[in-house]
């Protein structure tokens, strides 16, 4: 089995999300193929065969990934996949 990257996942994902949206959206023949690639490369990379299956194992990849961050963030560090958030109050 593969063993994707938190970043490809996440890519994997933003692909698929936008690829449902633009298909529910107007749904065409390109649509409707590039939503079925994206649900594809999803089950390769997590090695189910259901979409639904994909989500869910590249969630728990992802979450099952989040200790590392914890980890670097306690060295004082910054990990290349966390970005900083935005919002109204600066950051204690």
């Amino acid at each position: 089995m593969l063993h994707p990257t938190p970043a490809d996942l996440r890519a994997a994902l933003s692909r698929y999300a936008d690829a449902v949206i633009e298909d529910e959206r107007r749904s065409t023949p390109s649509t409707v193929r590039q939503r079925e690639d994206t649900a594809y490369t999803l089950c390769v990379m997590t090695g189910v065969t259901e979409v639904r299956q994909a989500l869910a194992k590249a969630d728990a990849l992802l979450r099952s990934s989040a200790p590392e961050v914890a980890v670097a963030r306690n060295e004082g560090r910054r990990p290349a996949a966390v970005r900083p958030t935005c919002s109204g109050t600066a950051a204690v």
